[in-house]
């Protein structure tokens, strides 16, 4: 076992997340004669970019949201073995699409395209729980994190998936409210964050009782 590895892994996944979100705002198109249109005419040209614009700020809070998930799991695991590096390609294999199914909201927000944005997205928190339950079997987590905070960790990954995963069958019957229905990832990450940061206090106030 390399206990070396988990910073390269970690290196190569936020250069991959950040080219990803690059990739993105690639989809943001002018039209070719914008140059030479009118005030009128660049108004109405920049709200016929909206669905493709909405289409990115969906897709980067999601990233985003991944990419603090992955980030918060890698500094408490810190080891590393084989079955954990390919759980992770697995990972950006999938967020990799992202660019993709966000051409493909933004282009076509009925159902199948909806359908499969979701799925995407469900991939990736699937594969991020992979990571998770992988390390905690194979003992790569920090020994000093709690039991209860190993449970945490993995009820915020997997709230984020089930989100999406909800999402899938409401989108066959109206797409619009599966897109709204994402939402919910905002208190979602803003209440287990702030349950996070509670139970870090109380033991970090335990061990100062404990140390008197």
């Amino acid at each position: 076992m390399d206990v070396n590895t988990n910073e390269r892994l970690v290196y190569f996944s936020d250069a991959v997340i950040a080219i990803t979100i690059t990739l993105l705002v690639l989809d943001l198109k002018l039209p070719e004669a914008f140059g030479t249109f009118s005030d009128a005419e660049v108004w109405a040209a920049l709200a016929a970019l909206w669905p493709r614009f909405l289409a990115y700020l969906i897709s980067f809070a999601a990233i985003s949201t991944y990419w603090i998930n992955h980030h918060t799991k890698f500094r408490l695991i810190v080891r590393s073995d084989p079955g954990l590096m390919w759980i992770n390609l697995l990972f950006l294999l999938t967020i990799g699409l992202v660019p993709f199914t966000t051409s493909l909201i933004a282009e076509n927000d009925g159902t199948a395209g909806t359908a499969i944005y979701a799925g995407t997205m469900v991939a990736s928190g699937l594969a991020l729980t992979g990571i998770w339950l992988h390390a905690n079997r194979r003992d790569l987590i920090d020994e000093s994190v709690s039991r209860r905070d190993r449970q945490s960790m993995l009820t915020k990954t997997v709230l984020s998936s089930a989100v999406f995963a909800i999402s899938i069958p409401l989108a066959f019957v109206q797409p619009d409210a599966a897109k709204y229905f994402w939402l919910l990832l905002i208190p979602i990450n803003i209440v287990t964050r702030g349950l996070h940061s509670r139970s870090d206090k109380k033991q970090t106030k335990d061990d100062r009782t404990r140390s008197l």
